[in-house]
């Protein structure tokens, strides 16, 4: 059973490549999930404005302010038969291309896939609370990004926050 990745825009997170974005989500969190023989999981993905994830950051952990990525697990299993539910990946472009591309390091598409498999592995379980937990968060990161080296990068470009 094929993963399945459904895309959601709001607020003025993105100006340019919506739909480029949206096959680039897919693509992305299909070839990990599938990595990660997660048959069939299902995942949301909300991308927005900065004033949308500030609410979001607010709401579900307290802090008043934006952020580049929020992470919602699933809070029930499957019932018998049923696809995994993952949960909900909220990521905001606007913020994100303010804060995480300095010195061109990396696109903002590749900063985009970055958050996309980060979220991914966040709905999974996996933490960064420790430097142990962060080296092999990182490192299962970085394995699952290789995993797209090869997918067409989106031409997107974010909104003014």
């Amino acid at each position: 059973m094929p993963c399945a990745v459904e895309v959601v825009f709001r607020g003025s997170g993105v100006r340019r490549g919506r739909a480029e974005l949206s096959r680039f989500a897919k693509a992305v969190l299909s070839r990990a999930m599938a990595d990660l023989g997660i048959a069939g999981g299902e995942v949301s993905v909300l991308f927005c404005g900065d004033r949308e994830m500030r609410r979001l950051n607010r709401e579900y952990r307290g802090i008043d302010s934006a952020t580049d990525v929020l992470s919602f697990p699933a809070s029930e299993e499957p019932a018998g038969g049923e696809a995994p539910w993952l949960g909900d990946l909220a990521i905001a472009l606007g913020y994100t291309a303010a804060h995480n591309l300095g010195g061109g390091r990396r696109s903002l598409a590749d900063e985009t896939a970055l958050l996309l498999v980060h979220g991914l592995l966040h709905l999974l379980g996996w933490d960064h609370a420790t430097k142990r937990d962060e080296a092999r968060m990182w490192k299962e990161q970085d394995r699952l990004l290789a995993l797209c080296d090869d997918l067409p990068r989106p031409r997107i470009e974010p909104a003014a926050p």
